[in-house]
């Protein structure tokens, strides 16, 4: 409602900018000094056709697209102005002695009428000047639909973009704290000492996922520590003979990224690389980023009976959300070799 208000306090400015200049025009074109009350009138009746047609049979024509009604009703007001015009430019005519319809309008696109007709002259004259300006402001009237077509569409996409990312957020949490309490359901079975140290971590990922998750972009610091956090909780629960590596360049705080978008990939190493019939588990990540792009690989180990539904929930967000966040600037690829699965994200800035 905001956008449709505001296109049509466009729409009368620049018609308002558009009669002022002709108006100007029509003043500073006063060579025989007529009174510019009769100017002003005659210039003022040539666009009030127009104004007609753009402030109320074209949006009347939007509302019921009956063109037919439309049609008949522009052809109504286009011979009543004629005539109407006509009659005040004849009469303008004879007040000031003079048949140049250029002492009255710069619009004077003209032409003489048929010798049978030069008594209809003054129809003749302001016919053109009518015409023109009502085929002019058409067309601007159907940019200016045109534009606020686009911009109704984009706020569209936009609110659906946002509601998607929303959704995908909300599917996000819950994974993520479901494997998190997997963790610490098996260190509970096993009576750890580091199980106080395990929900004291935990309670920062839960503030991380609750708080952090619901900003555009945060900073790659932050997701890193968010990584280790749940990577020493992993740690705990897996095998000793697990190699288990996670490095990184010297990052830089200011930049940002999708807060948890690498946490899936990790989440996902964790789930199929530490299976338990694996004999040597492995998982290596390593993330590299500078000003204008990031690059983050994870390649872990794998069983093929164990990874019918590699991926989950968590590669299928990620996907959707990078499609999302970073249209045309990402590369994500998965390949998957023997008994290995890599993972390559590229984000450009």
């Amino acid at each position: 409602m905001k956008l449709l208000k505001g296109f049509n306090f466009l729409r009368l400015f620049l018609n308002l900018v558009f009669t002022g200049f002709i108006l100007f025009a029509a003043v500073n074109n006063n060579e025989k000094n007529l009174h510019l009350s009769f100017i002003f009138l005659y210039n003022i009746l040539l666009f009030v056709p127009a104004w007609i047609n753009n402030f109320w049979f074209l949006p009347k024509l939007r509302k019921n697209k009956k063109i037919k009604r439309y049609l008949i009703s522009v052809l109504a007001l286009f011979i009543a102005s004629i005539i109407t015009l006509g009659q005040y430019l004849k009469w303008l005519y004879s007040q000031f002695n003079t048949t140049k319809l250029v002492d009255f309008t710069p619009f004077a696109i003209t032409s003489p009428a048929p010798k049978s007709l030069e008594k209809y002259q003054h129809y003749v004259d302001v016919f053109p000047g009518i015409l023109v300006l009502m085929i002019v402001m058409t067309i601007g009237y159907a940019v200016q639909e045109f534009l606020l077509k686009i911009k109704k569409e984009e706020k569209i996409n936009t609110q659906q973009t946002l509601a998607e990312l929303s959704l995908l957020k909300s599917q996000i949490s819950p994974h993520f704290l479901f494997n998190v309490l997997n963790s610490l359901y098996a260190l509970s079975l096993k009576k750890s000492e580091e199980t106080p140290d395990v929900i004291l971590k935990l309670s920062d990922i839960l503030r991380y996922s609750l708080y952090e998750s619901q900003e555009k972009e945060i900073s790659i610091i932050k997701e890193i520590q968010i990584l280790n956090t749940y990577i020493d909780i992993e740690k705990l629960r897996i095998s000793e003979n697990a190699n288990i590596t996670f490095n990184h360049d010297e990052v830089k705080d200011s930049v940002k990224i999708a807060p948890m978008l690498l946490l899936s990939l990790i989440e996902n190493a964790f789930k199929h690389g530490t299976d338990s019939t694996i004999e040597t588990s492995h998982i290596k990540a390593f993330l590299s980023c500078a000003d204008k792009s990031l690059i983050f690989n994870c390649e872990n180990s794998f069983k093929e009976s164990s990874q019918k539904d590699f991926g989950g929930i968590g590669i299928e967000n990620i996907r959707k959300r990078l499609q999302l966040l970073y249209p045309s600037k990402h590369i994500f690829e998965i390949e998957k070799y023997k008994d290995t699965f890599k993972v390559t994200l590229e984000i450009k800035f």
